[in-house]
């Protein structure tokens, strides 16, 4: 696996992705607990990622052609596979992106595919008329195991699929995913199952410790949390946040405006309705109702 240095994370495709580089913050490697989360920031994306990851990542286009589907095959490893096109009569399409503790491999149309990897930032990219991408959203737990690369590497950038994966490899995943067919290397994928059983407490419920966690799969609170960041990239406080917002949401898209936000939040798990408000504008950049108006076209 090559290195991924800076010139890795600031190589895009003329005519396909913005020329704006990344800044890559230097980290000691291990987590900082503090009031946003509890892991080291590898880099930054916002505003050099296409704007489909708005949707992609997030389901929350309404402007474009955007479809996902299950992948049975491939369940272990593959939350989702997925579509979207852009009208080439469009203006654009500017899309917000916010968390979902996933990592996707993205191909375009043009040619060039791309692995964004997990983030606890938001982001409002733009996408051009015309743009057609597929992809494959990979579980929280199996980013190291799928690509090959710490999850540390990848947190919080956007970088080329080659840079990450050696041929011939990436040129089999990048015609599998444009072609609609499972990738075969993702057939060989073993994960940890320390980690699948940490992230799934973890995403199921916030108010879990991190030290229950840890005694559940056998090893210490800083051995876990060492798992966590190699394999997926995120802490487990982040992880925690990251779930608990992915509940409120799909809550929300079933039961707002009926059911009040303070009601959602509750049993979202959050503490109340301030507590709500907080950890939207931080991981998603504005109020829960512009956020939920958004997303549902209200």
């Amino acid at each position: 696996m090559a290195d991924l240095n800076e010139r890795d994370r600031s190589r895009y495709f003329e005519g396909c992705l913005p020329t704006e580089t990344i800044e890559v913050e230097p980290t000691g490697g291990f987590e900082v607990e503090h009031a946003q989360g509890d892991e080291v920031n590898v880099g930054f994306h916002d505003g050099i990622m296409p704007a489909s990851f708005g949707s992609v990542l997030n389901e929350t286009d309404t402007d474009s052609s955007y479809r996902e589907w299950p992948d049975p095959d491939l369940d272990q490893v593959v939350r989702c596979r997925w579509e979207q096109q852009v009208p080439s009569d469009a203006e654009g399409l500017e899309q917000r992106v916010i968390p979902d503790g996933c990592a996707d491999v993205i191909v375009f149309a043009a040619g060039p595919a791309v692995i964004v990897g997990p983030t606890m930032e938001v982001a409002l990219p733009k996408l051009d008329p015309g743009a057609h991408l597929r992809g494959v959203r990979l579980r929280t737990e199996s980013v190291a195991a799928v690509l090959g690369c710490p999850g540390t590497e990848l947190r919080d950038s956007m970088v080329p699929l080659d840079a990450v994966i050696k041929e011939p490899a990436a040129r089999e995943m990048t015609e599998a995913i444009w072609e609609k067919r499972p990738p075969g290397s993702l057939f060989r994928v073993e994960l940890d199952p320390r980690v699948q059983h940490a992230v799934r407490c973890l995403w199921r419920s916030s108010e879990k410790s991190v030290a229950s966690v840890a005694e559940e799969v056998g090893v210490t609170q800083r051995h876990l949390r060492r798992l966590l960041l190699e394999h997926t990239g995120l802490g487990p406080r982040s992880i925690q946040r990251v779930g608990r917002l992915q509940r409120f949401l799909r809550l929300a898209e079933m039961e707002w405006p009926t059911t009040s936000l303070g009601v959602l939040a509750a049993l979202a798990s959050y503490s109340d309705q301030a507590h709500l408000t907080r950890e939207v504008r931080d991981l998603a950049g504005t109020t829960p109702t512009a956020l939920l108006g958004d997303r549902l076209g209200i």
